[in-house]
């Protein structure tokens, strides 16, 4: 897992150097051209969800996947609509994985070759089969120190009359590819980014007895996050929108600054 670090470089050679990493990741990631048309998903009779590829974040991998299915398997059931999902739900009931040791064929395997995905999707009695990768998550903090006044106090110079805040966020992105297993053609190519953040606002004095959210409760959020911005991205109709950058937790109180009235955004 990453934690992001403040570094002294001249802003012109960082974008550059960002860039060419972003561009390299793209590349790596998604072979082929991108597809961002929705794939059938309300056509299929049966669809599989492989877990995901995920070297630095192996609990995400097995997890994201079934918090999809899950969610797909609501709606549909909701519906009053058949559609099978098949995806490993535990260790004892693993389909998909059962199949691939069977088969002789890895994640990786799957990833790189639609055809050999299909493949698999056909033995698992499935119309469409999903793959998908996770980069490792990055988590970051950042501390605000200018002094806030608490609305409806009067303002002093003490510590307990002034407010500061924090900005947690944890970030990752999935490369998700889905193959028809009929014709064995990628219908679905591209990256979903999942990003959420959690603000603090603590009196001046009580800095160090705040509790932040760990790294391992961020993971977690971001999981269920990051779910359901690919069930979107895979079901834009009949998926809930979730925003990139989801705040997932402000104050309760109502500062002001120089410039006015803080935003948790």
């Amino acid at each position: 897992m990453k934690r992001a670090l403040m570094v002294s470089v001249p802003f012109q050679v960082f974008l550059i150097l960002a860039g060419l990493v972003i561009v390299a990741g793209c590349t790596k990631a998604i072979e082929g051209e991108k597809i961002t048309t929705p794939p059938p998903i309300e056509q299929a009779q049966g669809v599989a969800i492989a877990p995901f590829i995920a070297e630095m974040a192996e609990k995400l991998g097995r997890w994201v996947p079934i918090r999809v299915a899950e969610n797909f398997d609501l709606k549909f059931k909701n519906a009053d609509k058949e559609i099978q999902f098949v995806y490993d739900q535990s260790k004892s009931v693993n389909p998909v994985a059962s199949k691939l040791e069977e088969m002789g064929v890895t994640l990786s395997h799957m990833f790189e070759d639609s055809a050999l995905a299909a493949k698999v999707g056909r033995e698992l009695n499935a119309n469409l089969i999903v793959v998908g990768k996770l980069d490792e998550p990055t988590f970051a903090r950042k501390d605000y120190n200018t002094l806030l006044q608490r609305l409806g106090r009067q303002a002093g110079i003490s510590g307990s009359a002034t407010f500061v805040r924090t900005r947690l966020s944890a970030y990752m992105r999935a490369w998700i590819k889905v193959i028809d297993t009929n014709s064995g053609q990628l219908i679905f190519n591209d990256s979903i980014r999942g990003y959420i953040k959690y603000w603090y606002a603590y009196q001046t004095e009580q800095r160090r007895q705040v509790t932040f959210k760990t790294d391992s409760e961020m993971e977690a959020d971001l999981g269920k996050h990051l779910s359901r911005r690919i069930a979107h991205a895979l079901d834009p109709i009949g998926m809930p929108d979730i925003k990139e950058g989801e705040v997932l937790m402000t104050p309760t109180v109502t500062l002001k600054g120089n410039q006015g009235v803080i935003q948790w955004d």
